[in-house]
């Protein structure tokens, strides 16, 4: 019989596994502390050689939270770029726990991140979103 001995690990471990499968970070879920985050990207995946809209959902448990300040950084970790750094400011969408914002150029197909930053009740988390960009064919 299989014991799990740390079942959150096992939580972590297959959430970011989740987030290296596909060619965007929709329909992964991450944890950040006591919070739950969910991304959504339009288009769905990104495309190569434009940028896409964010939208990142902020739940503790299963309640909408909306009492964060919320930013995202996207970049490829194989890869120094001149807007690796940038900061996007996310803007709260009334009380659901949902924040939006545009992001930068997607400028080639390969490893990228985003990365969200969320400053809530007094403590800072980091999130990252890992996945693959595929080239246009």
């Amino acid at each position: 019989m299989l014991r799990i001995k740390y079942p959150f690990m096992l939580f972590l471990l297959s959430a970011g596994m989740a987030g290296c499968s596909g060619g965007s970070p929709d329909g992964t879920t991450q944890q950040a502390g006591d919070f739950f985050m969910s991304v959504q990207t339009t288009p769905n995946p990104p495309e190569v050689g434009s940028n896409a809209e964010v939208v990142a959902t902020v739940k503790m448990g299963n309640q909408p939270n909306s009492d964060c300040k919320v930013g995202f950084r996207q970049f490829m970790p194989s890869m120094e770029m001149s807007n690796d750094n940038t900061v996007y400011s996310m803007v709260q969408q009334g009380t659901s726990g949902v924040y939006q914002a545009r992001g930068g150029e997607f400028s080639m197909g390969g490893e990228w991140v985003l990365e969200f930053t969320l400053e809530c009740n007094g403590k800072t988390q980091t999130v990252k979103f890992p996945y693959n960009l595929k080239w246009p064919e």
